[in-house]
């Protein structure tokens, strides 16, 4: 063999099961956030008034917006691309930030979101992580 060849790496471990997170994330975050909007639209075509529709509107396109960037960031994982670790970062830290406030509000199965979160952070702050995305 070649020494000067350069050696393909497989990738972590770990980071399959980010990308499979990110995945399950992006699939609940998309279908929600179509849920919201068919529901404001719906109640709204009928006659009803919607308190507060900006809002629910907004939170509705804001879960489809994270939906497809956790989509944009798994699939671009293994292009090793510098940018898809701290996205992926953010886009969990302000999962975390709402899981909390759910939390607080006295919805008890936002544990689960704030755990994901927390074991996502982790794993991307780990050395083998940091390593994968710096080429």
């Amino acid at each position: 063999m070649n020494e000067l060849a350069p050696q393909k790496t497989s990738i972590p471990g770990r980071l399959v099961g980010i990308m499979i997170i990110a995945v399950f994330q992006a699939l609940a975050n998309g279908f929600l956030g179509f849920v919201i909007l068919d529901a404001v639209s719906s109640r709204a075509s009928h006659g009803a008034s919607v308190d507060g529709a900006g809002l629910v509107y907004f939170i509705g396109y804001l879960s489809i917006v994270v939906a497809v960037t956790l989509l944009v960031c798994a699939a671009l994982t293994p292009a090793r691309f510098t940018w898809v670790r701290p996205t992926i970062i953010t886009v969990e830290s302000l999962g975390l930030i709402g899981g909390v406030i759910n939390l607080f509000s006295g919805q008890i199965l936002a544990v689960a979101g704030i755990a994901l979160a927390i074991g996502v952070i982790v794993s991307l702050n780990r050395d083998e992580a940091r390593e994968w995305f710096t080429r």
